[in-house]
Formats: C-alpha cells, sequence, structure tokens
C-alpha cells in the first residue's frame, strides 16, 4: 500500500438492520394485526416483493412486534422463525419445519411448566409418529386440476402405529392433525395465544422444497393457534409449483399453480417500492448510522417518519443533539436520482451499489486519486447501464 495510509471502508452488511430504515412497520403492523385476528385462525400470509425488496426486514419486525411481553389479559405469541433455504437436504423440508415448530414449543413447555409437563408426552409421541425417512416421498401423486395430495398420497409421511403396541391406531395424516391440535389446545400452551412460524426466503429454495413446506403447513400445522407469514416472491413460487406440476400460464390469474399457492396463503401483503423521499431517507441514514450512536439513529428515523406523513423535504430535518448532517444530505440529495431512477429505489441494490462505491474510493485514494462520490457514482451507473459507451469515456 503506498504511503502506508489506512482507509476505512464502513462498508453495510447484507444483513437487515435492527432500525427500521425503511419505513415498513406500517407493513409489519398490518401483518400482526392480521395473524392476531381471531377470526382468521389459522391464517397465512404472504409478503411479496423483489429479491433485495425488504421482506426479511419486515419478518423481522414482525417478530420484534409479537415477542414483547403479552398485554394484561392477553396469551403469549411465540414466534418461530425458519428458512427453507437452508434446510439440510439430507432431511428434507417437511420434517425439518415440523421438528423446527416441535422444538419451538417443547422448549416454551420446559420453560414455563417443567420437565414433567403432560404436554410433553403428547408432543413426543408426535414426534415419534412422523417417519422421517419417508417424508420426501410426499405428494408423489398429485391430481392434473392441482388439488392438495389426497390423504392416500399424504399418509406415508406419518407412522399409524408410533408407540408399537396400538391395534387400531388413526390414519397418520389424521391422528397427526388431530393429536397436533390437541397440544395446542392443552393446559400446558394455554397460556399461548398464537404461534407464528415466520418463514423466509422461501423464493430461493428448488421446487420440491418449495412445494413441500407448503403442503406441509396445510396439511399438517395449520390447526388453531397457529399463524404463519411467508415471505417471498409469490411469482416466484408460483413458478416453483409450476416446475413440480407443469400446467397453465403465469398470464392466467387463475392457472392452477396460482390456484394451489391461494388454497394456501389467504392473502398476500405486497412490499411498497420505495419512493424517491424513501430512497433519499435511506441513503441519509444508512450513512447517518455509520457515524451516530443508535439512539441518535433512531431519533433521525423518527423525524424521517414525520417528514414523509407531511410530505416534507429532508432539508426540513430539524436535527438532532445538535449533530451536523450537511455532509449526508448532499450526498444522498446527489445520489437519489441516479439510484431512484436507475436503481428502482431497490434496498439491498442501493446498499450493493454503495458498497461497490466506497471500495472504488478507497482503490482510488491509495492510488493517490481523489474523486468526489457523486462523480464515481456516475461512472459506475453507466458501467452498470450503458458498458459500451463507458468503454468510450475511458478510451477518451
Amino acid at each position: 500500500m503506498t504511503g502506508g495510509e489506512a482507509v476505512a471502508l464502513e462498508l453495510w452488511s447484507d444483513e437487515p438492520s435492527a432500525v427500521d430504515l425503511l419505513a415498513f412497520a406500517a407493513v409489519a403492523e398490518t401483518v400482526v394485526d392480521a395473524i392476531l385476528d381471531d377470526a382468521l385462525d389459522p391464517v397465512a400470509l404472504g409478503v411479496s416483493g423483489a429479491w433485495g425488496s425488504g421482506k426479511t426486514t419486515v419478518l423481522r419486525l414482525v417478530e420484534i412486534a409479537v415477542s414483547g411481553p403479552p398485554k394484561e389479559g392477553e396469551g403469549k405469541v411465540l414466534a418461530v422463525p425458519t428458512d427453507p433455504w437452508r434446510y439440510d437436504p439430507t432431511v428434507g423440508a417437511k420434517e425439518s419445519l415440523i421438528a423446527g415448530v416441535l422444538d419451538a414449543l417443547q422448549k416454551e413447555i420446559i420453560d414455563t411448566r417443567g420437565p414433567s409437563a403432560e404436554a410433553l408426552g403428547l408432543l413426543r409421541r408426535l414426534a415419534r409418529r412422523v417417519d422421517w425417512a419417508k417424508a420426501i416421498k410426499v405428494a408423489a401423486k398429485a391430481s392434473l386440476a392441482f388439488q392438495l395430495p389426497s390423504l392416500d398420497d399424504i399418509t406415508d409421511l406419518v407412522r399409524t402405529e408410533p408407540d408399537g403396541d396400538a391395534e387400531s391406531e388413526p390414519r397418520g395424516l389424521e391422528a397427526f392433525r388431530e393429536e397436533f391440535s390437541t397440544l395446542m389446545a392443552s393446559e400446558d400452551l394455554g397460556h399461548v395465544r398464537r404461534v407464528v412460524v415466520l418463514v423466509d426466503d422461501l423464493d430461493r429454495c428448488l421446487p420440491d422444497t418449495v412445494v413441500e413446506t407448503l403442503e406441509t403447513i396445510r396439511l399438517f400445522l395449520a390447526v388453531p393457534k397457529m399463524a404463519f407469514v411467508i415471505a417471498a416472491d409469490e411469482e416466484r413460487v408460483a413458478e416453483a409449483i409450476r416446475q413440480r406440476y407443469p400446467g397453465g400460464s403465469g398470464e392466467d390469474p387463475e392457472e392452477p399453480a396460482k390456484l394451489y399457492l391461494h388454497k394456501i396463503v389467504q392473502t398476500t401483503i405486497p412490499l411498497p417500492s420505495l419512493s424517491r423521499f424513501d430512497t433519499e431517507a435511506y441513503l441519509l441514514l444508512l450513512q447517518l448510522g455509520n457515524r451516530v450512536d443508535p439512539k441518535q439513529l433512531e431519533a433521525f428515523v423518527d423525524q424521517c417518519g414525520a417528514l414523509r406523513l407531511r410530505s416534507a423535504a429532508l432539508d426540513d430535518l430539524p436535527g438532532v443533539d445538535g449533530v451536523s448532517i450537511a455532509d449526508e444530505l448532499t450526498f444522498a440529495a446527489r445520489l437519489t436520482p441516479l439510484l431512484y431512477e436507475k436503481l428502482r429505489g431497490n434496498p439491498r441494490r442501493i446498499k450493493r451499489f454503495l458498497n461497490d462505491l466506497r471500495v472504488r474510493q478507497a482503490i482510488a485514494k491509495r492510488r493517490g486519486i481523489a474523486l468526489a462520490p457523486d462523480v464515481v457514482a456516475k461512472f459506475m451507473v453507466l458501467e452498470l447501464l450503458l458498458g459500451d459507451e463507458f468503454t468510450k469515456v475511458l478510451d477518451w
């Protein structure tokens, strides 16, 4: 490194922020209202948006909202985050999801009632009932009309005699659902108002994992007191179903793949694209997150929210604790036209663009070259969108 000068990159992590920089609280609060509505019990909701649009952020906000202490007179809400994209492929999606829910319930029962709780016996019985070796063979048959698999198709997933000593056990799927419903209604879980399963990254999964996860939700776990929030691009999920069960066209709203999905997910909440104001505010807050303390950042987030409601400009920010934000405002104002119009206000793309910008500035600085951030950004947009023109500029 020339001259031995240190250059701080200050890159942004791809992980969702613990602070709502995207003003998605309104979406998360709507989801929470729906999953706690007793008229929608059980319920499965979708949170749909393109890659990098902030779906995981909404799930985090929902988890934070429901995981707090319950209000007086209301039961506890138990959040169970799960990510089918990270499931062990040697185990399978169905058994991984079921095991995740049963593990969370077991921990809750032991924490609140102790290891001798009566419900633990039923819970262990449910776990033994699942035939993990056969789970990936579920739904081998499917009707041409894209109906959910029949009982005869699905019951291979569960053993009919889990204890080995019962002569007249009910059929597997019927027994599993009945016993799982009994567990949820048991006295040991009487303090639990709702179990909310937060399913992330389903649209990244292979078609078999997508279909198996949806089938598990509908056929095994959809009993009273259960709620599911599935964060995924609805079109990508429909395409995965289409690959698993060919037929129909994505342009037809009544195509089998979409009808199949709508049998499981009652309604889908689309994530709004970032507006020009949202993009500028996001750029500002990302920068401030690297410089101010968490309380100050939250104060700036609240101020941006107030300006958004008044349709005011960021120049009207009152400020926090005398912190000067002139440089960050200028940077955000200069980059917003480029990033809003060219990157469509996508949060993840904005982060990646800023990280690429920081890296290039750091390399240039080490080479003794000083370029203004907005100049580098323009070159990057030119390179991203108009490769031939970018090459011409370099030749000049």
